[in-house]
């Protein structure tokens, strides 16, 4: 049996475990395998070389350090008010127009983004702080929480992006951490003002949805005097950012650094001592639950390595001459299913060793490629049945997440529609980072 065919059928083998239920990991490792033995003839001495040695070295890599250093600067950024003082000064400045809470939402999302990196603790942070004014106000409910729910994605592309390191550390090619984070940065301005544009449509289109503008007047000096809020996000995203993408350390130093300036944050504003443990105990057990299937995406990995699929299907679809946006939105549709049941590191995993080479090899740049993609798996868990990102901000605030998924259709489309542009004009991703260097 040819290479590529045994790499098609443990990949389905794989995909069919994973849809049945069996934890990714499992799926995983179980299907790279029995791949490794039927791909050597029978003879488990390679498979079982790989599954002693792999673990190790990527326990022992130092660049994976990174990861829970990043997830203690987002669960102390949710503990030490840094998400509510971003929330309270966009308020103050769009609070008073129409829509202007659910333009806040985004801005303090956008801003939030820039020391949190993770889409769920903007989901959680923002329900329970905006959604009660939100109601108060006479805000529809239901694109209320639509929302909350979809720019919890802004911090999938504002840097530091967890999934954007993720995806360059998996990455088939060696990546520089600091040009894909930069890269981030204009899609994610991009996106931030067309949500706005579609909470702008949604008033227009449902007279009812979005209330009129009114409330307490801010006069300037208070919204100048706000902007005090914004100090420590400036200063964390200036450290980590800016030392990772001028040279001055990698990207494990930056995220060492950023830990320490929150921690010694906390320190300043007091935190309980209780609290800073159970943030703490937070980043302990989200790492213990990504490294497993960071181990088992490596290995299976190796394995469609082996098998040279993805140079197979590289070479296929030059044979029939598809164009490559064709290509790339049918990745779009493949990260559109996959986000209905998985994660977003569940997918990153998944589909990088296939997907990766073979846009890369159609001439898309891969820093483009990186942006794309984890803004795609991040918006891919707004989709149901399992949509992580609906759940999590259901979780939150108590309710029915058929709720959400009603109300986040637009975002969605808005977000989509970012993708689709993202890939028909790369230079988006590109242009910063070229400009910097």
């Amino acid at each position: 049996m040819e290479p590529w065919l045994i790499g098609i059928l443990v990949f389905l083998l794989m995909m069919v475990m994973v849809f049945a239920g069996f934890p990714i990991f499992v799926s995983m490792l179980s299907c790279a395998f029995l791949g490794f033995v039927v791909l050597y003839g029978g003879d488990p001495k390679m498979a079982l070389n790989i599954f002693t040695t792999y673990p190790f070295e990527l326990g022992a890599n130092y660049d994976y350090a990174v990861l829970p250093m990043f997830m203690l600067v987002g669960a102390l950024a949710g503990e030490t008010g840094i998400a509510e003082g971003a929330f309270s000064s966009m308020r103050a400045f769009l609070g008073r127009i129409k829509g202007g809470q659910l333009y806040t939402v985004v801005a303090a999302n956008a801003i939030f983004g820039a020391c949190s990196g993770s889409s769920v603790a903007g989901n959680i942070v923002f329900g329970k702080l905006a959604m009660p004014e939100l109601e108060k106000s006479g805000y529809s409910r239901r694109y209320s929480l639509g929302c909350i729910a979809a720019s919890g994605a802004l911090s999938t592309l504002i840097p530091p992006s967890m999934a954007i390191i993720m995806y360059c550390m998996v990455a088939p090619m060696t990546l520089s951490v600091g040009t894909a984070l930069m890269g981030g940065i204009i899609p994610g301005i991009i996106t931030a003002l067309g949500l706005c544009v579609t909470v702008r449509i949604i008033g227009f289109m449902h007279k009812d949805a979005i209330p009129a503008g009114g409330g307490p007047k801010v006069s300037l000096s208070e919204k100048l005097n706000s902007l005090r809020l914004l100090i420590p996000i400036l200063c964390l995203f200036g450290l980590i950012i800016g030392g990772t993408f001028f040279g001055w350390f990698t990207a494990t130093v930056g995220g060492a650094f950023g830990a320490v300036a929150v921690c010694l944050y906390a320190f300043a504003k007091r935190l309980p001592f209780k609290r800073l443990c159970f943030s703490l105990w937070d980043a302990a057990v989200m790492e213990a639950g990504i490294f497993p299937i960071i181990v088992a995406g490596q290995i299976f990995s190796k394995f469609i390595s082996d098998t040279h699929l993805a140079d197979y299907l590289s070479q296929a679809i030059a044979n029939v001459h598809a164009h490559r946006f064709v290509v790339f939105l049918l990745v779009i549709l493949l990260y559109v299913f996959c986000g209905c049941v998985m994660d977003i590191v569940s997918v990153i995993i998944i589909t990088v060793p296939v997907v990766f080479p073979i846009l890369v090899g159609l001439g898309y740049s891969p820093y483009a490629l990186v942006i794309a993609l984890c803004f795609m798996c991040e918006i891919a868990g707004l989709t149901p049945p399992i949509g992580m990102n609906v759940f999590a901000t259901a979780n939150a605030l108590r309710v029915n997440p058929s709720e959400i998924f009603k109300g986040v259709l637009p975002y969605f489309i808005c977000e989509l529609a970012i993708v689709i542009l993202i890939g028909l004009f790369p230079q988006l991703v590109t242009f910063l980072p070229g400009l910097m260097s």
